[in-house]
């Protein structure tokens, strides 16, 4: 996990500015879509894991009481502080780093802990939600947003080559019947499930990573073979310019711990 953390951080140091522009990363009406689906309130500590350059904790701490945002990448948490300084939520915004399979904070610190478009990164998911549930009140709820694999295993496998071939970082994307039995397993109900797609084109997702050049052409190459058939499971498509289109899945969960 330590030689993991190492190639987030490496990775994420890299592409910071870039992934803090992207327009997946910063959609406020998304945003607050997860807010709202985690009942927040003016009386909440909100613990937002592997927050990114902040913004998911920032729509949180224009309604909580107060917000942590937790990564483990500090080229990240800088620009969250900055961003959080601009809007004068410095007060209300605190962030640390850390790693996400052991949190630095007693066990029921908050009201609602968040996870957003991180669990594919985590090659031990159950430790991270053990983790989340440990930190979260008896009766708190958790918002936990990611993209979606296949039930496919061969799309499956093909969606996660190319995620890594993008982002080294990556490890799987978990379909939803597997997020749901790790739920289960580790003592948490399910209260809502809002399922959609984020559409991306292949040349925004490659800036996204960032891959160097043989490995991006390798990757096109792999996108438009698995036209035929849908073969990764992306609803690979060409737009009307003739570009390489896709969609991810997504669903975004909320969870209780039981009082």
């Amino acid at each position: 996990m330590e030689q993991h953390v190492d190639r987030i951080r490496a990775q994420f140091t890299r592409q910071a500015e870039v992934y803090a522009r992207m327009r997946q990363t910063t959609d406020q009406r998304g945003l607050d879509g997860l807010v709202k689906l985690g009942g927040t309130t003016g009386a909440d500590h909100v613990l937002d894991l592997a927050c990114g350059p902040g913004f998911l904790t920032l729509a949180f701490a224009a309604r909580a009481a107060r917000v942590t945002g937790f990564d483990a990448t500090d080229a990240f948490l800088a620009l969250a502080r900055d961003e959080a300084a601009r809007r004068g939520l410095a007060d209300v915004a605190s962030f640390q780093s850390g790693d996400a399979e052991a949190l630095p904070y007693a066990d029921e610190s908050f009201d609602v802990v968040a996870c957003r478009a991180a669990f594919h990164h985590f090659p031990h998911p159950a430790r991270v939600l053990h983790e989340m549930r440990r930190v979260v009140r008896r009766g708190g709820r958790l918002v936990i947003a990611d993209m979606l694999g296949s039930d496919d295993p061969g799309r499956a496998a093909l969606h996660d080559r190319m995620e890594r071939l993008c982002d080294p970082t990556h490890v799987r994307a978990l379909p939803e019947a597997e997020f749901t039995r790790l739920f289960a397993d580790v003592g948490l109900e399910v209260r809502h499930v809002a399922r959609g797609r984020l559409e991306i084109t292949v040349d925004e997702w490659i800036v996204h990573g960032g891959p160097d050049e043989s490995t991006a052409r390798e990757l096109r190459a792999l996108a438009a073979a698995s036209l035929d058939g849908d073969r990764a499971g992306l609803a690979m498509q060409r737009d009307a310019s003739g570009r390489l289109a896709f969609a991810h899945r997504t669903a975004a969960f909320l969870l209780v711990r039981p009082g």
